[in-house]
């Protein structure tokens, strides 16, 4: 966690019909931020966990909030925050000002680990290449619109039928989903599915704008869950299963996805 690179990035004026975003933040809790009082403001806000977990009030009402908590606020919506766990909360913040009379109601939900990647690939894609002086940057503001637009589809549960069918990244996670034990690289998946790396590769971008690495670490993350869940399987069979032969290190890349370690997580999931 120590190679963290947050981004903060203000006074925007990103404009599409309807909508202007203000502001963008990807960042830690500081001890400040870990109890929040309510408060309102006069912009809406989507609000999404990433690593941490805690309770999130809006209108009174405490919602417990963990990785891929989404929230919605529109303006002049009382929230606040709570943490739960030792670790920071790691989240990402984008301020917007709606000019649509037709607004959303408060309302949280919780992404699928499909999207997810969509938008972690996407920071990832930000943080290796914005300047954070430059904060009008165009590929920049492109970055910002596809998230967007992923959390507002989100919110508004549009349903599968609208979304691009994608066969070859599909492939990948099916192999992914039913192999006993996780390739332990993106180059073993090539292999099992007898294909040159850089053209999968190429392919699964092309397709969805995701990655072999990415995929194979959502599959991990989804399989390390159903170990943890089985109390009495201990942690290095996860491991193995989940493709690494250092239990040690499949410790360290699980608290970096999910900020806390994999006893932990065990514990507050049971």
């Amino acid at each position: 966690m120590n190679d963290f690179q947050p981004l903060f990035l203000e006074d925007l004026r990103i404009s599409i019909p309807g909508y202007s975003i203000i502001r963008f933040a990807y960042h830690r809790h500081t001890q400040k931020s870990d109890l929040i009082q309510e408060h309102t403001h006069n912009h809406s806000q989507f609000l999404l966990y990433l690593r941490g977990q805690g309770i999130q009030t809006f209108n009174g009402k405490p919602v417990p909030v963990r990785r891929g908590v989404l929230l919605y606020f529109p303006p002049n919506t009382p929230h606040g925050f709570i943490k739960s766990i030792k670790s920071p909360p790691l989240s990402m913040v984008i301020n917007f000002k709606e000019n649509s009379s037709a607004k959303l109601k408060a309302n949280n939900k919780t992404l699928s680990p499909v999207r997810l990647s969509e938008i972690e690939h996407t920071l990832n894609q930000m943080i290796q290449s914005v300047d954070l002086q430059q904060t009008n940057n165009i590929s920049s503001a492109s970055k910002i619109l596809q998230i967007f637009s992923v959390l507002f589809d989100e919110l508004e549960d549009k349903k599968n039928k609208d979304r691009k069918v994608y066969p070859v990244t599909e492939k990948v996670r099916r192999l992914l989903r039913e192999i006993q034990i996780m390739p332990r690289s993106p180059r073993e998946i090539a292999k099992l599915l007898i294909e040159d790396l850089s053209s999968l590769n190429r392919k699964v971008r092309h397709e969805s704008a995701l990655n072999l690495g990415t995929l194979l670490d959502e599959a991990r993350q989804k399989r390390s869950y159903i170990g943890l869940r089985k109390e009495k399987l201990p942690i290095s069979k996860i491991a193995w299963d989940c493709g690494f032969t250092d239990p040690n290190y499949f410790a360290r890349w699980f608290r970096k996805k999910v900020g806390q370690s994999p006893r932990q997580w065990r514990d507050g999931n049971p």
